[in-house]
C-alpha cells in the first residue's frame, strides 16, 4: 500500500496532533482486540476464503474514507474498517496456509512457505513505498490513497483464486468421536453454524490458556509481533530528524529491505534455539534505541533496517512455533489469541506515544527499544523449542 509510509504525515497535515494520531491508532487496536478472537472462530467455522475476500473489501473502504473525508472522524472510520479487515484476515490467512499444507501432507514446509511469502509481501510494500514518492509529487495524498484502494482490488482477485483449505482436525478429536459412536445416549455434534462457532471459540481459547506449550508460544509470538507497532511512527521520526517529505517513503522502504532479509533468513532458522531468538529480539531493541538517539535520519533508517530485520526474523520463527504447538482443530482461534495480546501491547505503546512531551516521537521510540531489550530473556523462557524433524523411514535395502 503506497499510503503506508505517509499516512501519519497525512493526519498531521490535516491538523491532527501526535496525541490525536495515537488516539486513532488506539481505536484501530481496540477494534482488533474486540473482534480478533470471535473472527478467528468464524475462520474455523466457515469458508476462510470468504472471510479473506470480505477483509479485502473492508480494507479498501477504509482507505477510501481517508481520501473522501480527511478529518478526524473520517480517519477514525477508516481505522475501524481497517481493524475489522485485520480481524477477518490475520489468523485466517495463517491457518489457511498451514491447513492447506497439512492437507497435502507437508506441514513441515510451513516455515519456508510463510517466510518466502512474508519476504515477497514486504518486497511489494517496499516497492509501494518507493512509488509513493512520485505519486505524492503528481497527485498528493489523494492519488496515494486511491492507488492503495486499487491495490485492495488486486488483493481481492488474488484471494478469490486461493484454494478453500479444509479445517484441520486433531487425531484426538477423531478418535474421541469414533470411540463415542454407537455408545447408548451418544448424540453427534449439531451441525448448526452457531454451534460450530461456539465450539471453535471454546476449543481455541481453552487450548491457548491451558496448554503450557501453546500458552508460551502465544506469549512469545504476541509480544514479538507487537514490536512492529513502531513502524507506524517511522515517517514522523524521519521528518523530526530533518528528512524532506519526498524522502520519507524512500527511508521507510529501506527499513522494509531489512525485513525482507529477516524473513528470508527465518526460512532457515526454524531449528534455532529459543536463546538465539531471544538474543535477536534484544539486539533489535538496542538498534531501535540507537535510531531514537541520533539526529541523522539516514543513520536512523540504517539502524532501523538492521533492527527490523531481526524483528521480522523473530516474528516468523515465533509464528511457526505457535503453529507447530497447536493440537486442537481451532487453529485460527488460537492464532487470534496471540494477535489479541499483540493488540493490547500495541495500545499501551500508542498511549505512550500520545503522552510523549511536546510531540517528541524519538522519546517513546527509545523507550520501546529498551523494552524490546528486556523482552529478549522472556522470549527465551516462553518460546517452545523447535520440534524434532520427522523420522525418515529406512530404505527397503536396509
Amino acid at each position: 500500500m503506497p499510503i503506508f509510509p505517509v499516512y501519519a504525515l497525512l493526519f498531521a497535515d490535516a491538523g491532527l496532533s501526535l496525541a490525536d494520531i495515537s488516539l486513532l491508532f488506539v481505536l484501530w487496536s481496540v477494534v482488533g482486540i474486540v473482534l480478533e478472537v470471535p473472527s478467528g472462530a468464524w475462520a474455523d467455522t466457515v469458508s476462510r476464503r470468504l472471510l479473506l475476500a470480505l477483509g479485502s473489501v473492508t480494507y479498501a473502504a477504509g482507505f477510501a474514507c481517508w481520501v473522501l473525508v480527511p478529518t478526524f472522524a473520517g480517519f477514525a472510520a477508516g481505522f475501524v474498517l481497517w481493524g475489522l479487515s485485520g480481524a477477518l484476515t490475520s489468523g485466517t490467512y495463517l491457518a489457511l496456509a498451514y491447513d492447506e499444507l497439512a492437507a497435502l501432507g507437508a506441514p513441515h514446509r510451513y516455515a519456508r512457505l510463510i517466510g518466502l511469502g512474508r519476504a515477497l509481501a514486504i518486497t511489494a510494500m517496499m516497492l509501494a513505498s518507493v512509488a509513493a514518492t512520485p505519486l505524492l509529487a503528481v497527485g498528493g495524498y489523494d492519488l496515494v490513497g486511491w492507488a492503495s484502494v486499487g491495490v485492495c482490488g488486486v488483493q481481492l482477485l488474488v484471494v478469490l483464486s486461493l484454494p478453500s483449505a479444509p479445517k484441520a482436525v486433531s487425531a484426538d478429536d477423531v478418535d474421541e468421536l469414533q470411540d463415542l459412536e454407537g455408545t447408548p445416549g451418544f448424540v453427534p455434534p449439531r451441525p448448526g453454524v452457531w454451534h460450530r462457532w461456539r465450539h471453535a471459540l471454546r476449543t481455541g481459547v481453552t487450548e491457548a490458556g491451558t496448554s503450557a506449550l501453546v500458552r508460551g508460544a502465544v506469549l512469545a509470538s504476541g509480544a514479538i509481533l507487537a514490536l512492529q507497532v513502531l513502524d507506524e511512527y517511522f515517517g514522523l521520526l524521519f521528518e523530526q530528524q530533518g528528512a524532506a517529505l519526498v524522502l520519507v517513503p524512500v527511508l521507510y522502504a529501506l527499513t522494509s529491505l531489512g525485513e525482507i532479509v529477516g524473513a528470508l533468513v527465518a526460512t532457515r532458522a526454524g531449528h534455532w534455539r529459543p536463546a538465539y531468538v531471544g538474543a535477536a529480539v534484544s539486539l533489535a531493541g538496542a538498534l531501535v534505541a540507537v535510531a531514537a538517539l541520533t539526529d541523522d535520519p539516514y543513520v536512523a533508517a540504517l539502524t532501523l533496517t538492521l533492527g527490523y530485520g531481526l524483528v521480522q526474523l523473530a516474528v516468523v520463527v515465533s509464528e511457526v512455533r505457535l503453529q507447530d504447538s497447536i493440537e486442537a482443530g481451532a487453529r485460527a482461534t488460537v492464532i487470534s489469541t496471540s494477535n489479541v495480546l499483540s493488540e493490547v501491547l500495541q495500545v499501551l505503546a500508542f498511549v505512550g506515544f500520545a503522552l510523549a512531551p511536546t510531540g517528541d516521537v524519538a522519546a517513546p521510540v527509545l523507550v520501546a527499544g529498551l523494552v524490546a531489550v528486556l523482552l529478549g530473556p522472556l522470549v527465551v523462557r516462553w518460546l517452545p523449542p523447535a520440534p524434532r524433524p520427522p523420522e525418515v523411514a529406512p530404505s527397503a535395502r536396509g
